[in-house]
């Protein structure tokens, strides 16, 4: 049986930050935890959104789908991570859907007492307004990307989003890819086959080797340089 949710399941969500421990204990107490297996969806585009996510463990997949079937994959949400921001501020259905890449358990917290509490709270309100402005940021950014590099250099910029935090200054990294190769290219919104020949490309430049899911940065400088480029 999952455990209890606790203010400090709360605590870590920049969304929660302002608010006081006797308002996190609220919303605690009408908080629950939510138990995924692998590829279990936690939700679907379209569908209602009555409740915010915070990751506990595991990773969660965000992507939308055409009604043809083709997927883009929007982003990844590690433990600790949020899902449904917008959804606290609008009470509009859910924009994309949300699958489970692994085992996970995500808390979720009730979208009316979040906004109910926000209203009452302008500093709260003003730090939802800064985390939606920077998921505006992240995706023009992604916008710009499709735009102005090609799929090799998109590609580049995704596996050094993968180098963990304490690794950062290291110049030769191995990196754990999150999903599948069908999952990368699903993000990246292109085919498996481009896909392939992307990775194919930084292979034969010597920017990469693969293995599997392990990918070895050789030189994690002149990778970021040849992104810039």
């Amino acid at each position: 049986m999952a455990s209890a949710v606790t203010i400090y399941d709360l605590r870590g969500a920049s969304l929660m930050a302002p608010f006081s421990d006797e308002q996190l204990d609220e919303l605690a107490a009408h908080s629950f935890v939510v138990a995924l297996s692998r590829g279990e969806l936690l939700f679907e585009e379209g569908t209602g959104s009555a409740h915010f996510y915070i990751v506990r463990s595991g990773r969660i997949r965000i992507a939308r789908r055409s009604p043809e079937g083709a997927e883009l994959g929007l982003s990844v949400v590690e433990s600790g991570g949020t899902i449904g921001d917008l959804s606290v501020m609008d009470g509009l259905a859910r924009s994309a859907t949300a699958e489970s890449i692994d085992e996970a358990e995500v808390i979720a917290v009730p979208a009316d007492r979040i906004r109910s509490l926000l209203t009452s709270s302008p500093e709260a309100l003003m730090s939802v307004v800064e985390e939606l402005a920077s998921i505006v940021r992240r995706l023009t950014g992604t916008q710009s990307d499709l735009i102005f590099l090609d799929l090799p250099r998109r590609l580049a910029k995704l596996l050094l989003t993968y180098i963990p935090e304490w690794r950062h200054d290291a110049n030769q990294v191995v990196v754990e890819l999150p999903m599948s190769q069908a999952g990368i290219a699903a993000q990246l919104g292109v085919a498996r086959q481009s896909l392939n020949t992307a990775l194919r490309t930084l292979t034969r430049d010597g920017r990469i080797t693969v293995d599997g899911r392990r990918v070895t940065l050789t030189d994690v400088a002149a990778l970021r340089n040849y992104v810039g480029s």
